[in-house]
């Protein structure tokens, strides 16, 4: 049994996503026999003490009001918390890119998901696109575009994806749930798309369209040692699986385990596994993909996955006979090791560089 951390709220825009997923966390944690200690960060990033934190978690807030503190004056709440490990689900930039699985490191604290440059590479989908080609991993072609370049000469973003038919999708290179990402139907409208993609970051992604199906495949365990889940299917409401899709028109559709042959099941949990390792990844995460006719491509992993009660992570792992507490179990027991073993390295450092 272990005092764990469980992390929620934080400045993205998935802030109110994040403190669903909290509240099924937190039963999971308790059901695996663990203590679960609420940490809140508010929407201006300040942390919330643990009592503060169970008055959020226990109520029927959908938001951690900003405090209006300088943010390092209220880490105490963090630091003081006395807790074994960290569970942070915290969803998108802020908490899932790297920055706050940094502040664990400099803590020394255990906590789930993947490190650091898991994290960062998974969350800027120009790099991990990179890697992922890098590694043999099927992407769907693309035209980058930076902030600069887009400003000197506008028109050569539109050269450069002549050679794609359309509709195109226009996505900042780092962010979450589908903001700023468009679909784009016609030549005259890719500029607009683009410059409204990069209010949110940057540098962005011109992608060509696939008419396809969207499925995703969850991701557990340790370096060397991943496993897949059964794989789901996202039918959307939309034009496209868009924000307003996601938390506001309740109208996709999750199917759950998709109907689709063995042969590109087996082929696609194989490439969730092998997606997952070409970044590094521990711990856990959702790979999503695209299936255009039997042709498969990654589009995204997701390092801290939804955990609400309908999210695809957990649910994945249910019908692969992993129960909720069994899950976020497993998950703190490889933060844990993965910790061990951190120290295990540095003090084989440590020791070379006496015996110098």
């Amino acid at each position: 049994m272990a005092r764990v951390g469980l992390i929620f709220g934080g400045r993205s825009v998935e802030h109110q996503v994040s403190l669903r997923s909290a509240r099924t966390v937190f039963e999971g944690l308790a059901a695996a026999g663990h203590v679960p200690v609420p940490l809140a960060i508010a929407e201006d990033g300040c942390w919330l003490t643990p009592e503060a934190s169970a008055e959020i978690l226990a109520g029927d807030a959908v938001a951690v009001p900003p405090v209006g503190k300088p943010v390092a004056s209220t880490l105490g709440a963090l630091t003081g918390a006395g807790v074994d490990a960290l569970f942070p689900i915290v969803h998108g930039t802020w908490g899932e890119d790297g920055t706050l699985q940094g502040l664990c490191e400099m803590l020394d604290l255990p906590y789930v998901g993947p490190g650091v440059a898991t994290s960062a590479l998974a969350m800027d989908k120009l790099l991990a696109k990179r890697q992922l080609r890098a590694a043999g991993v099927p992407v769907v072609d693309d035209e980058p575009v930076d902030r600069a370049g887009f400003e000197r000469d506008p028109g050569d973003i539109l050269r450069r994806t002549a050679r794609f038919p359309y509709p195109l999708f226009v996505k900042p290179s780092v962010g979450g749930s589908s903001v700023g990402v468009a679909k784009v139907e016609r030549p005259e409208d890719l500029g607009d798309a683009v410059a409204f993609a990069l209010r949110f970051d940057e540098s962005a992604l011109v992608e060509r369209g696939v008419a396809g199906r969207e499925l995703e495949c969850a991701v557990l365990g340790g370096q060397g040692r991943l496993e897949a889940s059964a794989v789901g299917e996202i039918v959307p409401g939309n034009a496209f699986y868009d924000y307003a899709d996601k938390y506001l028109q309740d109208t996709a559709r999750l199917i759950a385990p998709a109907e689709i042959p063995k042969e590109i099941e087996d082929r696609l949990r194989s490439l969730a596994v092998a997606a997952f390792g070409a970044l590094g990844g521990s711990g856990m995460a959702r790979v999503d993909f695209f299936l255009e006719g039997e042709n498969l491509y990654v589009n995204e992993i997701n390092t801290l996955p939804g955990f609400t009660s309908i999210s695809m992570y957990p649910r994945l792992w249910g019908l692969s006979g992993l129960t909720l507490p069994q899950l976020v179990g497993r998950l703190v027991e490889i933060a844990i090791e993965r910790h061990a073993e951190r120290h295990r390295l540095d003090a084989g450092i440590k020791q070379f560089l006496a015996e110098l």
